[in-house]
């Protein structure tokens, strides 16, 4: 006979067990010290594991039937404490760590887990308000005067009333109730959405949500984007609709639990489960000077070739290490990659891969993102009852995990905005009705973009094909172009290999691949285990610079910046270079679970970093990091202000100028007419000259 199944014992036996189970657990030092806490604190926590190896039989109800039981062992913790009162009544005992039988996903809740006591691991989506509701209502009766009091039940959205008078005895339809505010009694009560974690899901599927009642000192302590246990109590509401004969009730039950604790998730990555075999497997791979070769040839192992992207992206996903100094100030160790390419380079399909093979990977496409569902907002609905609730978007709920935003180039520019501070403070700000709240987005954003024209062209520069704001793009720390070029040996070797894997895909008929280390085909590892590796590295090293490695990003930083000692040369690197280089370092540490940063991690930190400046920031054959932090090359800004002196020149002499006369005089000091004609049209544009009269122009200022 299971526990569910054997009558309750009686209370006043429930209480003497009770009793004696908190005492043997030893929660009276712990109850003493709650008191001395109290109003803010009024929680005395007691694990489950603890209970049950108390007394086992009780545990078991406190599962099936846990209203009652948890009620008669607050009561018995009431007569364990030496001095009872006020704040001895209003002590709350809450029990976490609650068994395996217990622990349900929010989707596969059912009809018999009603009235149980449950374990949901979710996050936090959306909370309302900190809002007084009442427990204790107190009455006027109007016939006799005389105050009646009627306890409600806090889970129910339905406000009781008396049905007679405890003092007349007359029924509600022979009397009138009035509410006495002054003289009831109220909780804090909060009511919070969760959802599934996005990684447990599996083919796409769209995460589940579940309202959850917290009260008393549990009310406030949530906020959107929080991962947590919630330990409670399943209840149903029935659903009801107005109609023009009175309320419609339905036959279909909503699902609301009933918080009773809960256990915030402290540590990242600790909730994918690594068995002690896999361990030993990843360990295996302790000082293999390949390791990183194996992890890239196991991301996307069906899309052929972008090896130096993939290395990167690899690197992303181990991460650097977070730093905080004496004063306060936040180093991010996270590492963000923007990925612009022509059509059919595959990077949607790169990265659906990574934001699956990730733990805790989030995808979203920039056609159907906004501000508000990238970051977070304040919004207006039924949840809270008509008032404003604080909703969690896509960075935030991927907090601790990796962000994945493809066609980041077809976002409007005002929703792009909105991604500043989360890619470099890794917070996102909400002020909006008086709402101010600031939530954590850490998490390494891989975004892809198309080129401003469509594919890439030769005649202008890659800085200039890249339609980003500068402001966005300097927050990135590696930018990779990919473009597409015909090359018939790169072509055949490329067509060659991608047929063969769809005559591999063909040959295998859909035979199901083993998860253990080796993956399909000739990927080294499955993505399954991959993600386990990632989440071992990230959980349990910390990798620390080491003085050769220091020397070695030092020395290739400072050699870096003597191009730009040169008169008249563009600066090539900045201090933001500098850090990535530092990121990228403790990354590649990181993927071969060293606890040191050594000089071969050095070296593969600069060499993807001279990759992103080889490809993106060079202009005229220099490197020019202007490119990406202002939008404009060095050799642009000389050649517009060199042009502003034409104009200036022109108008000193004879009043205005035409513009063959600045086109001229352009081509003549090294300027085509085309770059004259572009540059004049900016200028008009910002307002800078005026048409005089027809066809003779002049500056506004000079």
């Amino acid at each position: 006979m299971v526990a569910a199944e054997r009558p309750l014992p009686s209370p006043a036996e429930l209480q003497g067990r009770w009793l004696q189970a908190l005492e043997e657990a030893g929660l009276r030092p712990k109850a003493l010290e709650t008191m001395d806490r109290f109003p803010e604190e009024r929680s005395v926590v007691l694990p489950f594991p603890g209970l049950e190896s108390v007394d086992a039989s009780l545990a078991d109800h406190l599962l099936a039937a846990p209203e009652n039981l948890l009620e008669t062992g607050r009561r018995a913790l009431k007569e364990l404490l030496p001095v009872p009162g006020a704040e001895a009544d209003e002590l709350r005992l809450r029990i976490t760590e609650l068994p395996v039988t217990a622990h349900r996903t929010i989707r596969g809740i059912r009809e018999t887990d009603l009235g149980k006591f449950l374990a949901l691991d979710a996050i936090v989506r959306k909370a309302t308000e900190v809002r007084p509701q009442i427990r204790d209502a107190a009455f006027l009766c109007l016939a006799c005067k005389q105050e009646v009091h009627e306890l409600q039940e806090l889970w129910s959205p339905v406000f009781q009333e008396p049905i007679e008078c405890t003092q007349c005895g007359k029924p509600a339809n022979r009397t009138r109730f009035r509410l006495v505010p002054e003289h009831s009694t109220y909780i804090d009560s909060q009511r919070v959405e969760i959802q599934e974690n996005p990684e447990k899901l599996k083919g796409g599927a769209h995460p589940q949500g579940l309202t959850v009642l917290l009260t008393e000192d549990l009310a406030g302590r949530l906020i959107p984007g929080n991962r947590v246990i919630v330990n409670g109590v399943l209840k149903g509401l029935q659903r009801a609709t107005a109609a023009r004969t009175g309320l419609l009730r339905s036959t279909t039950f909503d699902l609301l639990l009933v918080g009773n604790s809960l256990e915030f998730q402290k540590r990242e990555y600790d909730e994918i489960p690594i068995t002690e075999e896999e361990e030993r497997q990843i360990r295996s791979f302790e000082g293999d000077p390949n390791v990183m070769d194996r992890i890239v040839l196991s991301l996307a192992p069906t899309i052929k070739g972008m090896e130096e992207e993939k290395e990167a992206i690899g690197l992303q996903l181990f991460g650097g290490v977070e730093k905080r100094h004496a004063d306060g100030v936040r180093i991010r160790g996270d590492i963000h990659i923007l990925l612009v390419g022509d059509p059919g380079t595959a990077k949607s399909q790169l990265l659906r891969y990574i934001a699956d093979v990730a733990p805790r990977g989030v995808y979203t496409s920039g056609k159907g993102a906004t501000a508000a569902g990238l970051t977070a907002a304040a919004v207006k609905d039924d949840f809270g009852g008509g008032r404003w609730v604080l909703e969690a978007g896509m960075l935030v709920l991927a907090d601790g995990g990796i962000a994945v935003v493809d066609e980041l180039d077809k976002m409007t520019p005002e929703d792009r905005s909105a991604m500043h501070e989360a890619l470099e403070q890794q917070t996102v700000s909400v002020a909006k009705a008086g709402i101010t709240a600031t939530l954590n987005a850490r998490c390494p954003v891989l975004a892809a973009a198309n080129p401003k024209f469509g594919r890439f062209t030769k005649e202008r520069t890659i800085s200039e094909q890249i339609d980003l704001p500068p402001t966005l793009l300097s927050r990135f720390d590696v930018i990779y172009s990919i473009q597409d070029r015909p090359d018939s040996e790169r072509d055949r070797s490329l067509s060659h290999r991608i047929l063969q894997s769809h005559q591999e895909s063909e040959s295998r008929n859909a035979a199901v691949v083993e998860d253990l280390p080796g993956g399909a085909g000739n990927a080294p590892f499955s993505p399954d285990f991959l993600r386990k590796y990632i989440s071992w590295a990230r959980r349990n090293l910390r990798p620390v610079l080491s003085d050769a490695a220091l020397a070695h990003i030092e020395d290739y930083y400072v050699e870096v910046r003597k191009q730009g000692e040169k008169p008249d040369s563009p600066v090539p690197i900045t201090a933001r270079q500098l850090e990535a280089l530092v990121r990228l370092s403790e990354a590649s540490a990181r993927a071969r679970l060293s606890p040191v940063v050594t000089v071969t991690d050095a070296q593969r930190a600069t060499r993807i970093m001279e990759g992103f400046l080889r490809r993106v920031a060079t202009a005229d054959g220099k490197l020019d990091i202007d490119t990406v932090t202002t939008g404009v090359t060095h050799s642009q800004r000389e050649r517009a202000e060199l042009l502003m002196e034409i104009m200036r020149a022109l108008q000193d002499r004879s009043g205005g100028f035409t513009l063959e006369e600045v086109r001229a005089e352009a081509e003549r000091r090294g300027i085509t007419p085309a770059r004259a004609d572009s540059l004049f049209t900016t200028y008009r544009n910002q307002g800078e000259v005026f048409e005089q009269r027809p066809g003779v122009w002049q500056l506004i200022r000079f």
